[in-house]
């Protein structure tokens, strides 16, 4: 607002500036018109009374001829005409009061006398005084008037738009660039109104875009972080089951020995069962970390490359058959829904099942009975996460990939657990009921088919995971 005070003030000062001026200059204009044409009356007025007079006396005699003088009357008393006797002066005078002009009267080449005009210059003192007056009372008033227009003028079309201007300034300072500035002028403040709003959308647009990059950046920096925690764990697994291997085996088949000595006490054979069942149960968590180590290359296995296409709904509808009994048992049913172009990709058919296995238990687990676990099998057009190399791209420039999704009707997965359950050993089961490698090798078995998962989950509405598998051998060689 300052600005249109600036402006405001400048324009009043410059109005009054010029009227006064022009005010000035007109008085001094008609006062010299009225000079000019008093000295002009004069002129006339003596040429007619320097005629008359010298006529009169050479006729008449001296006496007549100053009679004929005082026989001369203005109509006002502003105007007077006067004889001199013999004295000879200038013959225009002009007086700061009054214009005196002075005519000599010559009769026979002998001066006789002086007939002097005299006419007050009050008339055009109390004209120049009034106009003044008029000129001052127009000058305030047209100054008033041009500054109360220029004020309304000036707040509406200078002052608000750059108060607009300066406030949204400070909220593009503040991050603030959704708000649109509203300025409805076809002039240069509003081409700068204009102009912001388009740098406004810009700077918005570049910061959505630099969040999600910074976004995806830090999912990679995660992913990377949890790929390299999980091949350093599958190094760990490799080396753990390897050394404890053998001495299982040798404990495990002493352990049946006892069990099956029928010398032996019945305590002593339930112990030698237990055991060995305690045996087992070590045995198969170190055959899922042979698994799991196994899986933890960056590079597909090279029998993968000679795979054919795998028939997806026939594994499905194995694993459904191998956990029906599963299912029964927990009082849940298996569905399987195919797509309308039920895909083949090229896959290891026996890791898959794997995959599919792991899924589809941790499904019946997490369900509520008298639920349904549903497998889906389409295809689809997707872009895969930063750190997995898109195979080789369709007409459309899309990569297609097959998906697998597993559904459950659970009670879903806390958000502040979603991003660790594919870490190896985490779980949210009781103790004793899960290794917390499930989904570890799941989730390595995928990685190596240049595939990816995904997780969606709702708390007590269940959750879904897909599995992204690549139908072109890109990828693959």
């Amino acid at each position: 607002m300052r600005l249109a005070r600036k402006l405001i003030l400048s324009m009043v000062i410059g109005l009054a500036l010029v009227l006064s001026a022009n005010s000035y200059y007109r008085v001094r204009r008609e006062l010299a018109a009225f000079d000019q044409d008093m000295a002009q009356d004069h002129q006339v007025l003596a040429q007619v009374l320097r005629e008359s007079v010298t006529a009169v006396w050479t006729n008449a005699g001296r006496e007549a001829a100053i009679a004929l003088i005082d026989k001369v009357r203005s109509p006002s008393d502003m105007l007077h005409v006067l004889w001199v006797e013999g004295e000879r002066m200038d013959a225009r005078t002009a007086a700061e009061d009054a214009l005196v002009t002075r005519v000599p009267i010559l009769v026979d080449g002998a001066l006789k006398g002086t007939i002097e005009i005299r006419e007050s210059r009050h008339f055009a003192r109390n004209y120049a005084r009034h106009t003044m007056i008029r000129s001052l009372i127009l000058t305030v008033v047209a100054v008033l008037g041009g500054g109360f227009i220029a004020t309304v003028i000036g707040i509406r079309y200078v002052g608000k738009p750059i108060d607009k201007l300066v406030e949204k300034t400070r909220r593009i300072a503040a991050g603030d660039m959704a708000s649109p500035l509203e300025i409805r002028q076809h002039d240069e403040i509003g081409e700068l109104g204009t102009e912001i709003n388009a740098m406004c959308l810009r700077l918005e647009e570049t910061r959505h875009a630099l969040n999600a990059e910074i976004a995806e950046r830090l999912r990679t920096q995660e992913q990377l972080r949890h790929a390299d925690r999980l091949a350093t764990v599958g190094k760990l697994a490799s080396g753990i089951a390897h050394e404890l291997g053998t001495p299982l085996g040798v404990a495990l088949m002493r352990a049946n020995m006892i069990a099956t000595n029928q010398n032996a006490g019945r305590e002593t054979r339930d112990a030698g069962r237990i055991i060995g069942e305690q045996m087992d149960r070590i045995t198969h968590i170190v055959r899922q970390l042979l698994d799991f180590a196994r899986g933890r290359g960056t590079v597909p296995p090279g029998p993968l490359k000679r795979q054919n296409p795998t028939d997806l709904v026939a594994l499905a509808n194995h694993v459904v058959s191998m956990l029906q009994p599963l299912a029964v048992k927990r009082n849940l049913v298996i569905d399987i829904v195919r797509g309308d172009n039920t895909p083949e990709p090229p896959t290891n058919a026996q890791q898959i099942e794997q995959v599919l296995v792991n899924l589809v238990v941790n499904a019946i687990h997490a369900s509520k009975p008298a639920r349904k676990v549903t497998i889906s099998i389409a295809s689809d057009d997707a872009r895969p996460p930063a750190d997995v190399t898109p195979p080789m791209l369709a007409e459309d420039g899309e990569p297609h990939y097959a998906v697998i999704s597993v559904k459950d009707e659970g009670i879903g997965i806390a958000p502040e657990i979603l991003p660790r359950i594919f870490e190896p050993f985490f779980t949210t089961k009781n103790v004793g009921e899960g290794t917390g490698l499930g989904l570890s090798v799941a989730y390595g078995i995928v990685r190596e088919h240049g595939g990816w998962i995904e997780v969606e989950s709702e708390r007590d509405k269940g959750s879904c995971f897909s599995v992204y598998l690549p139908l072109s051998f890109a990828e693959l060689i």
